[in-house]
């Protein structure tokens, strides 16, 4: 894609001015069941399918608080007051500031993990604990981003990302985040590009369960499809890619740690984490049944300008390798407001040649905010 856009360059000047309205109109995609499109005729991927949530399950903040005063008071007993809830020790965050992840003095039961289960993956789990202890995911739905992509000064094409109301999936109450990609108009005589990226995430966890990526370009098309069954400490991938004629399969099944986000989901995770100036986390992600490590580290608080505004965005540096080895897969600069809502409001991908850039072009704000502890168990 990145050759036929030097292609671009050379064609016209009229190529740098800005995308039209034509751009930021996404095709109303329905979400491809990719279970089915892989024929998965064995039993335990049936519980992957998705199955929709009855609205009466999930209880807000908000809801909780308007419950307690339509109760009536009793006259007749004493209050008593307690400095320190059993619950908010349970929630209790811890502070990452060090290059290295706090190893926790928890312990591990062996007899949890299966036979074969790989010793640095039961070390991970201990390692990467407390990530998860310092986190509080959030949950907006109907929320929506609009962001445009550039490179070297010209709007190569929009994403849009979107959560979608919470739906169950593998027994389990998720999260549903969902990206579409689209290139610009000018682009798509050259190489045309619409995606679909799709994460559904267990809500009381903040774990990822199912993955799947659809790509409709110019020169392939790509079926992806990641499950993570966290009971069996397994991913499950398939892929399925026609280009020129030839198509490629490949299918994979390996064990995952305990502590891991996907490729898409953790762009959320990282919004809910402890953003104090200094702080450093380390994380694994899942990817095609690859683990890679993400290292951030929470920079400074600078003044961005999006849309015409001036915002203050927590500046975040990340970095994605191999575990073990020197070189790295990439960097990418995040930028995050600092109010309530942690916008994503910009990225900087650095590539081999130059940079690609991402900047908020619209916002829509969500529904009520429903965290991990607002999810009240119920029948499905």
């Amino acid at each position: 894609m990145k050759y036929a856009f030097y292609l671009v360059l050379s064609l016209t000047i009229i190529f740098t001015s800005c995308s039209t309205t034509k751009d930021k109109k996404f095709s109303d995609q329905v979400s491809i069941e990719l279970v089915e499109t892989f024929d998965l005729k064995d039993d335990k991927f049936e519980k992957f399918k998705i199955l929709e949530v009855s609205k009466e399950v999930v209880v807000t903040v908000e809801d909780k608080k308007q419950t307690k005063v339509k109760k009536t008071p009793k006259k007749s007993k004493k209050k008593v007051s307690k400095k320190v809830s059993n619950k908010s020790k349970k929630f209790k965050k811890v502070e990452a500031t060090s290059d290295e992840p706090v190893v926790t003095s928890n312990k591990e039961s062996s007899d949890e993990y299966p036979d074969d289960y790989p010793e640095k993956f039961k070390n991970y789990n201990l390692k990467y604990k407390y990530v998860w202890d310092s986190v509080e995911p959030f949950f907006f739905e109907n929320e929506r981003f609009l962001l445009k992509a550039s490179y070297l000064g010209i709007t190569v094409g929009h994403a849009k990302l979107e959560t979608l109301p919470m739906v169950n999936v593998a027994g389990k109450k998720a999260f549903h985040f969902k990206a579409s990609l689209k290139s610009a108009s000018f682009y798509s005589y050259i190489y045309e590009v619409e995606d679909w990226v799709e994460s559904y995430v267990d809500a009381t966890t903040f774990l990822p369960i199912k993955y799947t990526l659809v790509q409709r370009e110019s020169g392939q098309d790509v079926d992806d499809l990641q499950l993570f069954d966290s009971e069996a400490f397994k991913t499950y991938f398939w892929y399925k890619r026609l280009k020129k004629g030839k198509i490629k399969k490949v299918e994979k099944n390996e064990f995952i740690p305990k502590y891991f986000q996907d490729s898409f989901a953790a762009l959320y995770f990282v919004r809910g984490l402890d953003m104090k100036i200094g702080s450093r986390y380390e994380f694994p992600i899942i990817t095609r049944a690859k683990l890679w490590l993400m290292k951030m580290h929470v920079e400074k608080i600078e003044e961005i300008k999006i849309m015409g505004k001036w915002i203050k965005a927590y500046r975040i540096t990340a970095e994605t390798r191999f575990p073990g080895i020197l070189s790295k897969k990439g960097d990418i600069i995040f930028w995050f407001s600092t109010d309530k809502y942690r916008k994503i409001l910009k990225f900087k991908a650095n590539i081999k040649i130059g940079a690609v850039e991402g900047e908020l072009v619209e916002y829509t704000k969500g529904d009520k905010r429903i965290t991990k502890t607002d999810v009240i168990p119920g029948q499905y």
